[in-house]
């Protein structure tokens, strides 16, 4: 009797981290700022972040089809440097670029994995727009917003300087460069990683996407994330969107994992964000 109700609640807590590891959440926002351009009021942007390599099995690009973005933003660690799968990539990104333009920004992971050249080939074959370092201009009907990007502070380290480089001065100076000679209403910023909002808001972003931080991975209810990378415990922008001033950042809890296997309160999340000037 003891070893059925062992197996029993063997298989209950298998189902649950099946569940809680693969089962997509779809997290909404309604963005409102009165600087978004009329003709823009109404955009709906799909972000993905940090699938590491994930495979769904085409779950995720179905439910990306139903949502029918007008864009979708990626924020870094498509693959995994532990497990990097180049084609697995590759093969996802080619079933979303059919539904909607795919802009991307680097992270940690494409930096550090010695593969991320080889990434950037294929996804240039498939037209991403690949925003490391880089702006462009976002134009519907004449409208205009300004989408920056900043490619993942590793991008200046390697395995044995990765935590001691100064993200911050990269960070800064980075947004410095892209910043200065433009002017525009309203401006969406990609970076991987949420632990510089304050750099952010310095420079007057009006919207940020990231990722990163995988929800503090084990999630308390009504406490929030454990631990996130570069945040420690207990981490302040683990998921969701934030406000400060004029900035607001919207953190995803992202859709794979890297060196920890599980996910535990903390289902993979897809983010629609709807942009709205009312």
């Amino acid at each position: 009797m003891k070893l059925y109700i062992a197996l029993f609640i063997l298989s209950i807590l298998v189902s649950f981290l099946f569940w809680q590891n693969n089962n997509i959440d779809i997290t909404r926002f309604n963005y409102i700022n009165n600087k978004i351009p009329d003709k823009l009021s109404g955009m709906k942007i799909v972000h993905v972040s940090d699938l590491h390599n994930k495979n769904f099995h085409g779950k995720l690009t179905k439910k990306i089809k139903i949502i029918n973005p007008d864009i979708i933003f990626i924020t870094g660690d498509l693959i995994d440097r532990r497990k990097t799968n180049v084609a697995l990539a590759v093969k996802f990104i080619k079933e979303i670029v059919t539904i909607a333009p795919v802009y991307y920004v680097s992270g940690n992971h494409e930096q550090l994995s010695g593969n991320y050249e080889e990434l950037k080939k294929e996804l240039n074959k498939l037209h991403v727009i690949i925003m490391d370092n880089v702006y462009t201009k976002i134009n519907i009907e004449g409208s205009e917003i300004v989408l920056l990007g900043i490619a993942d502070p590793s991008i200046n380290q390697n395995e044995k300087t990765y935590h001691s480089e100064n993200n911050t001065t990269y960070m800064r100076n980075t947004l410095h460069e892209l910043t200065y000679n433009i002017k525009t209403d309203f401006n969406i910023l990609l970076s991987h990683r949420p632990e510089l909002f304050e750099i952010y808001k310095e420079f007057n972003v009006d919207l940020v996407f990231s990722g990163h931080a995988h929800g503090g991975q084990i999630r308390i209810p009504f406490l929030g994330g454990i631990l996130s990378p570069n945040q420690g415990f207990f981490p302040k922008y683990s998921e969701g969107m934030h406000r400060e001033g004029v900035t607001s950042m919207v953190v995803s809890r992202g859709l794979g994992n890297s060196l920890f296997p599980f996910r535990i309160f903390n289902r993979p999340e897809l983010i629609v964000v709807a942009l709205n000037k009312e």
